[in-house]
This record gives structure tokens, sequence and C-alpha cells, in this order.
């Protein structure tokens, strides 16, 4: 686990990049810094890409309302499709829900966009128009997944410096990162 450089003091616009690689509890964490948001009186925003499971494997993602809890069919495993990245074909109805959760959640006190990958950041495809969104930095803190082969992009996409806050998850270490940044969300928006 590593959080780099999370700033001490309350800014608004913060963004923190949240990455690592698959199945290291990105989303898992993200998921309880939200829970840490809503509990300390804090408002969200934004989407999540919750994991659809059946029989204990990954058969889909479902696009979640940081706001609402609200979850929208992304995408599942398998071929076909207008939009595919990997082993996944998107429902497009899924990214537009997506688009609307982060148009509507751009205010909120915490935001999240999980993810951006290279549908995004090198297609052009997908929630692409969550870039600006993003860069207008309305929001008061605001974590952005990306995965570790995407940050230089994701940096120079979203005109970050190279020193922007990054929490790299390792396997095994998603819990441990979560509390943190739970923790760090709760004391910087008690101020």
């Amino acid at each position: 686990m590593a959080i780099i450089n999370l700033p001490s003091q309350r800014e608004r616009g913060t963004v923190i990049l949240v990455s690592g690689e698959r199945g290291a509890g990105k989303t898992t964490a993200l998921l309880r810094v939200r829970e840490a948001a809503l509990a300390a009186g804090l408002t969200t925003g934004g989407f999540l890409s919750v994991a659809r499971l059946a029989a204990g494997e990954k058969v889909g993602i479902d696009v979640m309302d940081a706001a609402t809890g609200a979850t929208h069919a992304l995408a599942e495993v398998g071929e076909g499709g207008a939009l595919r990245t990997g082993r996944y074909r998107f429902h497009l109805a899924g990214i537009a829900a997506g688009l609307r959760f982060a148009r509507a959640g751009q205010g909120a006190d915490v935001f999240f966009a999980d993810e951006l990958g290279p549908l995004e950041l090198e297609r052009g495809e997908g929630w692409t128009e969550v870039l600006p969104v993003i860069a207008a930095r309305a929001f008061g803190a605001a974590f952005v997944v990306v995965r570790p082969s995407q940050l230089a992009v994701a940096r120079a996409r979203l005109g970050l410096p190279d020193d922007t806050p990054t929490a790299v998850i390792g396997v095994g270490a998603g819990q441990a990162v979560a509390e943190a940044l739970a923790a760090w969300i709760t004391r910087r928006d008690a101020d």
C-alpha cells in the first residue's frame, strides 16, 4: 500500500487518483470512503463501477450512483456489443447513466469516477465527457480510479501535476487503503 501526498488542508477541487491492478480492491476501498463520507454528513456524487457476481465469479459490472446508491447495468463478460474493452461488452445505456450520475454529482463534497481507462483516456469513448467535469473541480474532493499503466495519461488529460495525490492499492492492501482514505475524508471535512 502506498498513499502519496494527501493534502492536509481543506481545499475544494482536490483530486486523488486511486490506482491498482485488477482485483486489488479499488472499488471496495471507494465504497468504504463513500460510507464514511455519508456517515459524516457529506454529500457524495459521481459513479462507482461495482462488480456483479454469479456463483462467486465476476460476470458483469453495474454503475452505481454515488449519491443515491441506485445501480444500472454497465457491462457483461462476453462477445459482441458496440463498445468493448478487454473481456467486457458495455451497454450504452449504462454509460449514459454514469454520465448522468457524474453531471448531477459534480458539486458534491466527495465525487467518485470509477474508473477511467483506455476507453476514455485513449479512445475518446465511454465516459470521456466526465473528463471536463473532473477538470472543472466543482467538488470538494474527487477520487478518480485509473489503472497504473494509465496514470501519466490521466494526469495529462486532466491537467494534473505529477505530484497529484495518489493512492496505490496493492493486492491485499485494499482494506488498509480504504480505512486511511476514509479517515482522511472524515478529518478533512470536519475542520
